[in-house]
């Protein structure tokens, strides 16, 4: 199945030579944001720079970072994208006047005297192989780089594929109302659907912020909530899944900008002065723990997560999308081709 709607919905082309059930998982999955460690994609042949395993311009991650010469210092970098989209390049790098080029587009970065994260600018990619240039400054370094496009709807089963089970009429149900965007068309799971998270007591809080009960910025929903100090702060918040299933995400928030990303979704709330609630929209999560992070602007703060569950059994998707009730039948290929058709002449609003 997973093959016949990569190929249908003409997607081989985010898929290797060879391709394995993780790269047809990670097409499907609607995320595209890829992270590469410079020490793994560099040209080892062709590029003459060195790998440091060693501190000396702050920390790194992966194993090491590519050390540059008393000159300018050309390396090429190859990576597979899977999915084409406008891409956002985010770098770690020592340096100004950093060159990095990608698709038809040149950046100039700025980072200083340490290894730290800037925004090299967005660019328009295809899926599959793709070589990024830089070229760094006399005594510059460079430790990894991410390309980041907003995700897409994912299409798979509730759980993630699995390749080793055959395909059953509930779960070829939940593919297809992902293709059509139709989770939303779920009930909320009955009284007690609705929990909230209190990032007080979930987050594991810095130093640069504070606990407080104060109300006059606006009612808040747990007895104490989170405020940063005048340089602002970051918290991750992990989120306990106890089943998959979908789940609408709401924040609550105050101040300026706020940056936040759950998983693979990256989003902005253009803040407020006040306590106010950030919808980030209905999201199916596999059950376990998924990974919420904000970043607070001076003075901003955070209160709770909400967290709404559907019904999101094999039997409501299939009243949804109007499949043969038999949830844990399989399904024939001819009738998976079939209904496969339909919703893609559904998606693009074909009769």
């Amino acid at each position: 199945m997973a093959a016949l709607l990569v190929r249908t919905l003409g997607l081989e082309s985010g898929l290797p030579a060879d391709p394995k059930p993780a790269d047809y998982r990670t097409v499907l999955s609607g995320n595209r944001t890829y992270h590469f460690e410079a020490e793994d994609v560099y040209d080892t042949r062709g590029d003459n720079t060195s790998v440091r395993s060693y501190p000396l311009y702050g920390p790194f991650t992966g194993s090491g970072w590519l050390s540059g010469l008393a000159g300018s210092t050309k390396i090429r970098f190859t990576i597979f994208l899977p999915r084409a989209g406008e891409y956002s390049l985010h770098v770690v790098a020592r340096g100004d006047g950093q060159q990095w080029q990608a698709g038809d587009r040149i950046f100039r970065v700025d980072s200083g005297s340490s290894l730290r994260e800037a925004v090299a600018g967005k660019v328009d990619l295809p899926a599959g192989k793709q070589t990024i240039t830089l070229i760094l400054p006399p005594e510059g370094a460079v430790d990894s780089f991410t390309l980041s496009a907003a995700a897409v709807t994912p299409l798979e089963p509730l759980g993630g594929w699995d390749f080793a089970a055959t395909l059953t009429w509930g779960r070829f149900a939940e593919v297809l109302a992902s293709m059509r965007s139709l989770d939303s068309q779920l009930p909320v799971d009955g009284p007690g659907a609705v929990k909230n998270v209190s990032v007080a007591d979930a987050a594991v809080l810095p130093a640069t912020v504070e606990t407080t009960a104060i109300d006059y910025l606006g009612a808040h929903t747990a007895a104490h909530w989170v405020r940063a100090g005048v340089g602002g702060a970051r918290l991750e918040i992990p989120l306990q899944i106890p089943t998959a299933g979908v789940y609408g995400v709401r924040i609550r928030l105050l101040g300026e900008q706020v940056a936040v990303s759950l998983d693979s979704t990256k989003a902005i709330w253009p803040g407020k002065p006040y306590f106010s609630w950030f919808d980030l929209g209905l999201k199916r999560f596999a059950q376990g723990k998924h990974l919420l992070v904000l970043a607070l602007p001076p003075m901003g703060g955070a209160d709770v997560v909400e967290l709404t569950r559907y019904k999101a059994s094999p039997s409501e998707y299939l009243k949804l999308t109007g499949l043969p009730d038999a949830a844990g039948m399989p399904v024939p290929r001819s009738e998976c081709v079939k209904y496969l058709k339909l919703a893609i002449d559904l998606m693009h609003g074909q009769k």
